[in-house]
């Protein structure tokens, strides 16, 4: 089977341990070839970067291509240079993954590429967007094109499988995230913080107001003692010297790192006792994953989380969940992990086997394993028009758990 995986995330050379887990997965009728194509690039809101090479020694079965592309940095508008036409031209792949939003440039450009010259591969597309919203212009006309020649889709969380229904989208949508954890954080050593003299609070993303980080500030404020405790952020962010402000007049110990590669989380995340992701749905934004979370469970950080989005479906009982915006309830909960050293052990084992049963990168790529083979049995092909109309009979894939 040969597949071609499309997707800026990529970009970063941690992130591609997904696509070798992929890669070694046994295919039941042969063997398989993956071709990685990313943009040359990316700007984040953290870093920005140039891509980074796949590392074959990790799998000798994916070639990877870096191809030069424009607007890198926006998701829906980013496009590639032709060689894009040319590589499917060759290449002829039986699945196509994209992984952008249902009305992303790049993702058209592509099924424009696969009818033009490789009409009988599968297409598949990968979206977080979990908040309603209605496409106008070339932004409608796009999501329609796109929607109307994928055979299946993944959704991030299941608002989003829910806006793709909304949207009339009919085929199978299956709800796995887009990344897991690479199985060598779940050996590594459980947080050392323990050993410090103060109770450390970590926060690891965007330092940006949506994300609830002046909340954290003053949870930590109403503490019983805080000043015994240190927040510890790792980011980049708009809300960055607010919060720096805020800990100034709250009297709480804050002490900050720059933004870091994906590879030097662990180091940062043995730092704390304790990791919290507060974030607060506004009209524009709702969290759609919170994959930080996973990372901590894994090294065996005991994680808080508010109630936004797809956080306590992520936490589940592996760890505290506290209503979005509720700086007391917040507070209490992190007295308590403070005050209770049995507690953290606690969700400590438990974020580890969370992890482990449901969010490494050899169980994501499992799952999409078995959507890869619905598709090339039950899937149209991408040069076949496919219909989305909100009158057609919804299909399913029999061996996928989410649909």
């Amino acid at each position: 089977m040969k597949i071609l995986y499309v997707g800026h995330t990529y970009t970063v050379r941690a992130n591609q341990a997904k696509i070798a887990a992929l890669a070694a997965m046994p295919w039941p009728n042969g063997s398989v070839e993956i071709t990685l194509v990313t943009p040359h690039g990316w700007r984040g809101p953290l870093y920005s970067n140039r891509a980074d090479l796949f590392d074959r020694s990790l799998a000798t079965n994916v070639d990877h291509h870096i191809l030069r592309a424009f607007f890198i940095g926006k998701e829906g508008a980013y496009l590639f240079s032709p060689s894009i036409f040319l590589l499917i031209a060759k290449l002829k792949p039986d699945i196509v993954h994209v992984e952008q939003g249902a009305y992303a440039l790049s993702y058209a450009q592509i099924i424009l590429a696969l009818k033009l010259f490789s009409p009988q591969s599968r297409a598949i597309f990968f979206t977080w967007w979990n908040l309603p919203y209605r496409p106008r212009g070339l932004k409608r006309m796009t999501e329609r094109f796109n929607l109307s020649h994928s055979a299946c889709a993944i959704a991030g969380n299941e608002a989003a499988r829910e806006v793709l229904r909304e949207h009339g989208f009919h085929n199978p949508i299956e709800v796995l995230p887009q990344l897991g954890v690479d199985e060598r954080m779940l050996d590594l050593p459980c947080s050392n913080a323990l050993d410090h003299n103060s109770f450390t609070v970590g926060y690891a993303g965007r330092i940006s107001p949506e994300k609830g980080v002046l909340d954290l500030v003053e949870a930590i404020g109403k503490l019983k003692q805080p000043n015994e405790v240190k927040l510890y952020m790792v980011g980049s962010g708009d809300a960055l010297e607010d919060v720096r402000n805020a800990a100034a007049v709250h009297r709480v110990h804050f002490v900050h790192h720059p933004a870091i590669r994906n590879e030097e989380l662990p180091d940062h995340l043995a730092k704390m006792d304790v990791l919290v992701l507060p974030s607060r749905t506004t009209p524009e934004w709702v969290e759609q994953f919170g994959h930080i979370l996973l990372e901590a469970m894994a090294m065996g950080v005991p994680v808080i989380g508010s109630s936004s989005g797809e956080i306590p479906n992520v936490i589940s009982n592996a760890g505290l969940i506290f209503e979005e915006g509720n700086i007391l309830e917040l507070s209490a909960r992190i007295e308590w992990l403070r005050s209770n050293p049995s507690e953290r052990e606690r969700l400590s084992d438990f974020g580890k086997a969370r992890v482990r049963e449901h969010f490494t990168n050899r169980i994501i790529a499992a799952a999409q394993l078995r959507v890869y083979q619905w598709m090339m049995k039950s899937g149209k092909p991408a040069g076949a028009r496919q219909e989305t109309h909100s009158n057609e009979r919804r299909r399913t894939i029999p061996t996928a758990t989410n649909e």
